[in-house]
């Protein structure tokens, strides 16, 4: 320890200690001088040794490295720009993807306290919900020990006054604000003993964004009466900027929960426990002491105390478990529902893919600078051979040429954090994520982005630089594997943007059934506490008057309609494996409104109650003839009537996709989807078919839709992966052929007098080019067949979102291998030519 803290004082006074140490010397020259011994030493090597013996020369060598390579480096701006901007592009598609894990999963949530914060679900040996009901979130709010707060969100289109599109609402406990840590722009925030309470008077509170869109940052504003869904409301303030609550959707104001009755009328929020009815969000925040197995371990408890008042909604070994609630993922589930477990480790299959594409580019990069490093070192031939025959060790050039690799990492992560911060802000824009979600880097991507860069120098340095120190730069070896990884980093990343882009052009073309000339209505009655009885005469009233409209071919009603956002899913065992099936509430007319073919047997007639159409999806995973088969579904038997069409109700899925279909009850109308079929374009009838859904009841907003737009709107994802890895594919192959243009050009400055020799001797133009490609023919083979095997491995986590399709689907494997052997074969265009054109005079005289 004594030691170290000596060298510590010698390296903070090290210009002190030098000049004592000059001095020393100094006077030691001059009494050798006087005692008749005239040399003394080295002087300079001397006081090196001395230095050593501190321990900090290391540091100055460093520098004196980094100096030299600096000066190298803008020796060669053309290199040194290539490289950089090569390395800026590998990393910084790496630094986007990485900045969007930490935006949605390492990064909290602008909230007080987020890791405290817990979000709950539901769950049970055959059920899931990602929300839960207001009655049961009191009944844990109130008798909770482990949690400090309880607190829920719902979200609900309401009409506002003078504002032509749907307000988009949340109603939340009134001491989400509170816990969250929220400041108000203007007025005041939410008070849960004030707000919240039996009687008091309905209030709400605006978002920033809508305060300056609607009121045009009125200052004056708290105070101020607005109508929702015909209802006054008094204005309490406005959110600051930066609160978007725990949700990721855009929201216009919040609301108290507790006056949602007053705004939705009819509604059962706060009394129905049932699995049909309204639902929150719900989260809590930890106590201290406490960690989350203590909260889930006390809420399964609260639960099973109250299924005894409620068999029929409080499930059976009903658990809550939870996941970080103050973090994006926290903030993404949407209210779901129904049987079968929800799947924990859904985003690890995408992560890990994007993942692998994104280090693929990175790859295809340091391959291709680390043949450049290679060539190079022939131009540094003389400089190197100047450095060893003054004394330089291998050691020390191996140290000085991975100096000037880890600059140029180390310049490429900054150019690299700078474009891959615009890539995300790009997609997050695109994306539509709110505007108070910052995608700004912090510490944990500009570290990664560093880590990146020191990881690409030894990639793309260490090696090629023991090479050159060796003086077997010459050799083809290394160049050819690094050309081998080139071309299988590329072969991957087009083999993936084939297979995706084949997959959105079959599913964009054929999702089983005719979508483009249909208008979805969706009421939400259910929301709005209609009764089975009130929803017939609602639906009744509206199907007479759409059916006025010149144009409407049919009309007919289902619970979850084709690319809506509802889903409800079962599971059956069927030869030893789980199927999920997607399950449909529907009338006779569903299938003729949506051109959905019977492929075998009759549709659901008035009447069944225990019939059931099928899918071929699943007819196809059923042993024997469907028809007249048994399947019991939510503990009774149904039996097979009929065989229909595979409908893409997700569009992106694969032949997997199952659905069942039985005949809507009664008791299904209130949560029903009217479906419309129009003989001309659905946007001729659209505005009128929406004026007359509202008609029939003024204080419901129903979602009015063409389902081609949902359709595209379930596309989009899969439209934008595609894009992006196409985009990725391409920047990869065009890194590769820059590399090989490169590498062909220098195996001609290479063999330049043994062509002139050739071209002297007679050899023919095809024999020329076959010298000087057929070093690279090899290498190129090898990693197309190491490509396309990565490739069928990677791919292999794409197959639940590769319609119609195999992940080994040969087209896009051809299609993929021939762009590629095209690209690389016009990129060496120009280095052959050069080859052919060699004066055989001035080869012949070449040194």
């Amino acid at each position: 320890m004594r030691e170290l803290f000596r060298r510590l004082q010698y390296l903070l006074h090290r210009e002190q200690y030098d000049q004592e140490l000059a001095g020393d010397l100094e006077f030691h020259r001059e009494m050798a001088a006087r005692e008749g011994r005239a040399n003394l030493g080295n002087e300079l090597h001397l006081r090196e040794e001395a230095r050593d013996a501190w321990g900090w020369t290391w540091i100055d060598r460093g520098w004196q490295d980094l100096r030299f390579a600096s000066r190298v480096l803008r020796k060669s701006p053309g290199f040194t720009l290539a490289a950089v901007l090569m390395l800026a592009v590998g990393i910084g598609v790496n630094v986007a993807a990485f900045g969007f894990f930490d935006l949605m999963v390492l990064r909290p949530l602008p909230v007080r306290d987020p890791a405290t914060l817990l979000r709950f679900q539901r769950a049970s040996n055959q059920s899931y919900a990602s929300v839960v009901p207001y009655p049961e979130l009191a009944f844990f709010r109130e008798h909770t020990t482990t949690l400090s707060s309880v607190m829920g969100s719902t979200n609900s289109s309401l009409t506002m006054d003078r504002e032509e599109r749907p307000i988009r609402a949340h109603f939340v406990t009134a001491n989400l604000f509170t816990e969250l840590g929220a400041s108000a722009a203007v007025g005041r925030l939410m008070d849960a003993t004030r707000d919240e309470a039996y009687g008091a008077d309905p209030v709400v509170v605006l978002s920033h964004a809508f305060w300056e869109r609607h009121f045009g940052s009125d200052a004056s504003i708290p105070g101020r009466t607005i109508h929702l869904n015909g209802k006054p409301a008094t204005i309490l303030g406005v959110a600051s900027a930066g609160f978007g609550g725990l949700s990721l959707d855009d929201v216009d104001l919040w609301v108290p929960v507790t006056q949602q009755p007053y705004f939705v009328r009819g509604s059962k929020l706060l009394t129905d426990y049932s699995v049909e009815g309204a639902f929150l969000c719900m989260w809590g925040r930890l106590k201290p002491g406490y960690g989350p197995k203590a909260a889930e371990d006390e809420l399964r408890t609260l639960a099973a105390s109250l299924r005894p008042a409620h068999p029929n909604d409080i499930w059976e070994n009903e658990t809550l478990p939870s996941e970080p609630g103050g973090y994006a993922t926290g903030s993404m589930s949407g209210s779901h529902h129904g049987t079968g477990k929800k799947d924990p480790n859904f985003l690890i299959p995408i992560a890990a893919l994007v993942g692998t594409l994104v280090l693929l580019i990175l790859a295809v990069a340091c391959g291709n600078l680390g043949s450049l490093q290679l060539a190079r070192g022939v131009a540094r031939e003389r400089e190197i051979s100047i450095r060893v025959a003054v004394g330089a060790g291998r050691g020390r050039l191996v140290r000085q040429l991975f100096t000037e690799s880890l600059l140029l990492g180390l310049l490429g992560a900054a150019v690299g954090l700078g474009l891959g911060s615009i890539v995300l802000r790009l997609l997050m824009s695109v994306s539509g994520a709110p505007s108070w979600l910052d995608p700004a880097p912090d510490w944990r991507v500009m570290l990664f982005a560093g880590g990146m860069g020191i990881t690409s120098a030894i990639v793309f340095g260490l090696m090629p630089a023991f090479q050159v120190v060796r003086g077997r730069h010459r050799a083809t070896r290394m160049r050819q594997t690094l050309i081998g990884a080139q071309v299988a980093a590329s072969c991957v990343l087009l083999i993936v943007a084939g297979l995706l882009v084949r997959a959105l052009d079959l599913a964009a073309g054929n999702p089983g059934f005719a979508y483009e000339q249909v208008i979805t209505i969706d009421p939400s009655l259910g929301g709005h506490a209609y009764s089975p009885a009130k929803a017939r005469a609602y639906i009744d009233a509206l199907e007479a008057r759409l059916r006025g409209i010149p144009g409407v071919e049919s009309i007919g009603l289902a619970t979850m309609p084709p690319f809506g956002n509802k889903n409800v899913t079962m599971g059956i065992v069927s030869n030893g494996r789980v199927l999920n099936i997607r399950v449909n509430n529907v009338d006779p007319n569903y299938f003729e409104t949506l051109r959905l073919p019977l492929l075998r047997g009759r549709s659901v007639r008035r009447g069944d109650v225990d019939s059931i159409v099928i899918s071929q999806s699943m007819a196809s995973a059923l042993p024997g003839d469907p028809l007249g088969q048994l399947i019991e579904l939510a503990d009774k038997k149904y039996t097979v009537v009929g065989v229909a069409g595979t409908a893409r109700v997700s569009p992106m899925q694969d032949q997997r996709d199952a659905q069942v279909y039985w005949l809507s009850s009664p008791d299904d109308l209130p949560s029903s989807a009217l479906i419309v079929r129009t003989a001309g374009a659905p946007e001729n009838a659209l505005a009128t078919v929406a004026s007359i859904a509202r008609a029939v009841d003024p204080e419901i907003v129903p979602q009015v839709q063409l389902m081609k737009s949902a359709f595209q709107q379930k596309l989009e994802g899969t439209q934008y992966s595609a894009l992006a890895v196409s985009l990725l594919a391409f920047v990869s192959l065009l890194i590769a052929c820059v590399g090989v243009v490169g590498l062909v050009a220098y195996a001609v400055s290479q063999r330049t007098r043994e062509i002139g020799i050739r071209v002297a001797l007679g050899a023919k133009p095809a024999h020329v080019l076959n010298v000087v490609l057929r070093q690279f023919s090899s290498p190129v083979a090898v990693g197309l067949v190491i490509g396309i095997a990565g490739a069928a491995a990677l791919t292999r986590l794409l197959r639940g979102v590769l319609y119609g399709i195999s992940n080994l689907d040969p087209a896009s494997y051809l299609a993929a291998i021939a762009v590629f052997l095209v690209a690389i074969a016009a990129a060496v265009i120009a280095p052959a030519r050069s080859a052919l054109r060699v004066d055989p005079i001035r080869a012949l005289r070449h040194d």
